[in-house]
């Protein structure tokens, strides 16, 4: 093969795996640009062997919800970031919205019905607590 054929077939691999991880990298969950809709449960935002997630845990797993309007128990949807590339943007978007900078987002992030932020483990816990 002379120079030039392996030149240009170097290069339309390098295009079409471009391409492809360009098409594909958006694909996970809360993807792409289009916004979230609004949350009809609790979005708790943790990370596998966080120390401060470990504390929210075990207040949750102690804790007895509360009875809200339509009678449900309070609702927690749960997203692990570390090793969710789909849950870590999506929890981006919600930080995002509550006007918390990536670079300054941290976890455990909770992101209530009403479009707040709580950060830490701490005030989730309080913010928990003070639900009737």
């Amino acid at each position: 093969m002379n120079k030039t054929v392996i030149i240009v077939t170097l290069t339309t691999l390098i295009i079409i795996i471009a391409g492809v991880f360009l098409v594909t990298k958006d694909s996970g969950n809360g993807g792409g640009n289009e916004p979230l809709p609004s949350p009809t449960s609790y979005e708790y935002y943790w990370g596998n062997g966080c120390p401060h997630c470990t504390n929210v845990e075990s207040f949750l797993e102690g804790w007895d919800p509360p009875t809200g309007e339509a009678g449900k128990k309070v609702q927690i949807t749960k997203y692990e970031v570390w090793n969710n590339t789909g849950n870590a943007k999506r929890m981006e978007q919600r930080a995002t919205t509550c006007g918390i900078k990536p670079q300054n987002m941290g976890i455990p992030l909770l992101f209530t019905p009403d479009g707040k932020c709580y950060s830490g483990d701490q005030p989730i816990i309080d913010y928990f607590k003070s639900i009737k």
